[in-house]
């Protein structure tokens, strides 16, 4: 493991900060880290995590990405747990999306438009401050200009206000020109990606079709100073046209990505609709894998357990190595207390996708909960996995913190909490629990190391002598 940065540059200067703090508060879909899944609130400004969603994000976004000139491997996706059409992105590659938007897009290509935009915004350095983030992930940040600002640009400014409420440089009216430059700027851009890719651009027109009609926008003619700007159906056409242009513009969406699509928009309505509502849009009379698999999940949430089990093990029978079903199944017996139940499920998961952090994560807070010695051993080594994949997952060190302090490990807890405190911006507390971590180990370990390096940029950020041998005497407080 590399030694931290300064934490000014890696929590203070924008989306490193949203990444750590972010996804350390997040919720989980199909994995008991944070909450029950049950309890998210589908009106909530909540970050959530998933591995079968960020992975279906990731994978088929790569050619998008790259074309947009982008490192698709430094791009992270953020997933807010919101009905709101709305999607954004910042100036260290993050790029985060409403689960409404995804559920509301008919398609792929739809969805993939929508990211296409904002890689124009990422590619072109577009900024503007807001409290997006704030929301979202409990960390401000500068970010670009997103989706929601069409709102703005339709002439509805009532609409958009939310987004750019704490950014001040926007309260006057001057600014919406530039603004929409760098809105046209990036549609232009996204469907150059887009075709560079060898997607066709028709999905992000359509996407703006379906948006254009979104009800804030109904009382938007009071505005007379907006007449002077074109309307967002002018932006739509300008674009529409540019699009038909494009050799790709008829070229379908690969049937498997599709297939993908209905099933992460599935597993979405799923968890973050009402049961009821997902027994109307997936009826039973729907055989499908998507509705049956949204059906498990709408029956787990409505607290019949053994029968969403029951419908899962159908599913596993007839995907066997499908990752996601087992560690549902795990998370159905972990959020149920039978961790002994959800082990094996969990170690399924983990056979079947090993370099998933957050499968590790699960299965590692699974054999905590089982708390037999053994067990907490071979927890650490899952969860020691899953922050060598995700540094900056606070909450995966303090499962790590756990487990090293139920083994009597006192050193190792100490540094894997500052470590946590760290990666939650938590700079006092971090320094203190690095300090006393370096009691514990030899001046030329690794491990002495890592907590020097934290004392170190943390002593730095909070103005402070990095503290050499005041511990040396005392007795470290207990974890």
């Amino acid at each position: 493991m590399s030694s931290h940065p300064s934490p000014k540059s890696l929590l203070r200067n924008g989306v490193a900060l949203s990444v750590a703090a972010a996804m350390a508060a997040a919720m989980t879909l199909a994995a008991p880290v944070m909450v029950h899944a049950q309890d998210i609130d589908s009106n909530s400004q909540d970050v959530i995590r998933d591995t079968e969603v960020e992975t279906f994000l990731k994978t088929n976004t790569r050619p998008v990405l790259a074309a947009a000139g982008l490192d698709p491997d430094k791009v992270h996706y953020l997933l807010i747990a919101s009905d709101d059409l709305n999607a954004f992105s910042t100036f260290r590659l993050v790029i985060g999306l409403n689960t409404g938007l995804i559920m509301a897009a008919d398609n792929p290509n739809q969805l993939f438009g929508v990211i296409s935009h904002e890689t124009g915004h990422l590619s072109g350095g577009h900024m503007m401050r807001t409290d997006e983030i704030e929301r979202a992930g409990r960390a401000p940040m500068a970010i670009s200009l997103g989706l929601g600002i069409i709102a703005l640009l339709a002439r509805a400014p009532e609409a958009g206000a939310g987004l750019i409420a704490s950014s001040p440089g926007f309260g006057e009216l001057n600014e919406l020109h530039y603004m929409q430059t760098e809105e046209s700027a990036a549609d232009v851009a996204g469907v150059k990606a887009m075709e560079k890719a060898g997607m066709s651009g028709k999905g992000l027109v359509d996407f703006f079709y379906k948006f254009r009609d979104v009800e804030t926008f109904s009382h938007a003619d009071r505005y007379e100073f907006f007449s002077t700007h074109p309307l967002s159906r002018d932006r739509i056409q300008a674009l529409n046209d540019f699009v038909r242009k494009q050799p790709h513009y008829n070229t379908p969406d690969d049937p498997k990505v599709i297939d993908e699509f209905n099933i992460v928009k599935a597993k979405l309505v799923g968890f973050m609709d009402d049961p009821l509502k997902t027994y109307q849009l997936y009826p039973e009379t729907d055989t499908s894998y998507p509705a049956r698999y949204a059906r498990a999940i709408a029956t787990y949430k409505s607290g019949q357990w053994d029968q969403a089990l029951s419908q899962l093990d159908d599913l596993i029978k007839a995907q066997p190595d499908n990752p996601y079903l087992w560690e549902l199944k795990g998370q159905i017996y972990f959020e149920t207390g039978r961790p002994k139940l959800a082990k094996p499920a969990h170690e399924k998961s983990v056979e079947l996708m090993p370099d998933a952090a957050l499968l590790q994560l699960n299965l590692g807070q699974t054999l905590i909960a089982i708390g037999d010695k053994d067990d907490i051993k071979e927890a650490v080594v899952h969860l020691e996995q899953s922050v060598k994949t995700e540094e900056d997952d606070s909450f995966a060190w303090e499962q790590l913190a756990q487990a090293y302090d139920a083994l009597g490990d006192a050193g190792n807890a100490r540094l894997a909490t500052a470590e946590a405190q760290f990666y939650d911006d938590d700079l006092d507390a971090a320094r203190t629990s690095a300090v006393w971590s370096q009691k514990f180990f030899k001046s030329d370990s690794p491990e002495f190391r890592r907590a020097r390096d934290i004392v170190m940029s943390t002593s730095s950020e909070l103005g402070v002598p990095p503290v050499e041998g005041e511990t040396r005497n005392k007795t470290p407080p207990k974890l």
